[in-house]
């Protein structure tokens, strides 16, 4: 359930208004349920080769029955399965690894996996990183980082390779702009009226925050990989669901907020639209928010802000050096 935005486009059709992905690889994070499945679907309609990176559990399984219950035409793309933890930076960085050695090549990066919600009850992993920042933002950057050389050497044979963060429009509202230390990492904003959104908006703006720091890393290295932020807007996904599910009166509320919300087939949208779109479509650039309904929107100011940014990447680095993972920082280092 991802709140705030412009509605998705009624018109748009990614099987029919994207071009193929046949020959590509692509990779989804969080992809056996909600929004993320439902990119990978469209990928794979695409004609994509799709890897659904998720946890081994029973949602794996479930998610590629579906699938070939619900189709991959046109394009019948190829779906399998590639175990990720995002909790812990160290397994991580092994999936990555894993990957780099089952696959010669990596089109397309959708870092969609995050923890929504917590239920009010902030779990930390074994590091003392609170759920919402070890998932939604350190887990992904340590991914990422390692992916990159993979991504980099398949740009450097001419291909279109782009990396996709799902940012969130929430991402604005953030008023705490500490991210310099554990601490901060891990404040629970308990005097807020929803710490348990409170939380996922803060670590949203973290992704944010690498994501154009990110863009500028790539910029000055003149690498070939292009980044891009989605916003999938106001969808009622199978994870919502889920927590609707554990509400007195469940089908009230998922009637109610299915007149509020959209499905998560067009929550999808934004980020299979920046990930197939053509470069030269005005809405497409390097760093660019894609906002619903496929457009590019100016992100808030503190994400913009580069000492924020900066802040971010100092601890970031220091902390995954103080875990032996200093390597996967330089990677992705703006300097």
């Amino acid at each position: 359930m991802v709140f705030g935005g412009a509605a998705p486009s009624k018109t748009f059709d990614p099987a029919r208004d994207l071009p193929s992905m046949k020959g590509k690889v692509a990779l989804v994070t969080g992809s056996s349920s909600g929004i993320g499945l439902a990119i990978l679907q469209h990928l794979l309609r695409l004609g994509a080769k799709v890897y659904m990176a998720a946890p081994d559990n029973e949602l794996v399984k479930e998610a590629l029955e579906r699938i070939e219950k619900e189709g991959r035409e046109p394009g019948l793309g190829e779906a399998t399965w590639h175990e990720l933890d995002l909790t812990d930076p160290r397994r991580a960085k092994a999936s990555a690894e894993q990957f780099t050695a089952r696959e010669a090549r990596l089109d397309i990066l959708v870092n969609n996996a995050a923890q929504i919600s917590d239920l009010g009850n902030p779990k930390v992993n074994d590091d003392g990183i609170q759920y919402n920042m070890a998932i939604n933002y350190l887990g992904p950057f340590v991914f990422t980082g390692t992916l990159l050389p993979l991504l980099e050497y398949t740009a450097g044979s001419g291909n279109d390779v782009r990396i996709v963060n799902i940012g969130s429009d929430g991402h604005k509202d953030v008023q705490f702009l500490d991210y310099g230390s554990k601490v901060a990492w891990n404040h629970k904003f308990e005097r807020t009226m929803l710490p348990t959104m409170e939380r996922y908006k803060y670590s949203k703006l973290a992704v944010h925050l690498w994501t154009n720091n990110l863009t500028k890393r790539l910029t000055t290295t003149n690498s070939k990989v292009m980044i891009l932020l989605a916003h999938p807007g106001a969808i009622l996904s199978d994870g919502a669901i889920r927590s609707l599910k554990t509400l007195p009166f469940p089908s009230f509320w998922i009637w109610l907020m299915g007149k509020m919300m959209y499905p998560q087939e067009m929550g999808a949208y934004t980020a299979v639209f920046a990930a197939c779109a053509p470069r030269n479509n005005p809405e497409i650039s390097h760093g660019a928010y894609i906002f619903p309904p496929n457009v590019a929107y100016p992100q808030a100011p503190a994400a913009l802000d580069e000492k924020i940014q900066q802040q971010l990447f100092t601890f970031t680095e220091e902390f995954l050096t103080s875990i032996n993972l200093d390597s996967v920082a330089s990677n992705l280092s703006s300097d």
